[in-house]
């Protein structure tokens, strides 16, 4: 299963960020008892999670708050 990003302390942030802060289990994840520095647990967002606000039609960018790297973006809301 392939993490987009992870969150902590209110924000998103790479994989590789996540890692180098909480280290990484044997499943290839951010270990399932790390907390961020508001003792909250670590949260996962998966490709099909919609991450982005639905009532903004401009393209949104998902960003690292670390290292800043562009992580996925949408065009807008599709039209149905």
């Amino acid at each position: 299963m392939t993490v987009l990003a992870y969150t902590y302390e209110a924000d998103h942030h790479c994989p590789e960020c996540a890692f180098a802060r909480f280290g990484q289990d044997e499943y290839g994840s951010v270990p399932e008892d790390a907390v961020d520095g508001e003792n909250n647990p670590i949260g996962a967002v998966f490709p099909w999670d919609e991450w982005w606000e639905p009532s903004i039609d401009d393209p949104q960018t998902l960003v690292c708050s670390d290292c800043g790297a562009e992580l996925d973006e949408v065009e807008g809301e599709p039209e149905e």
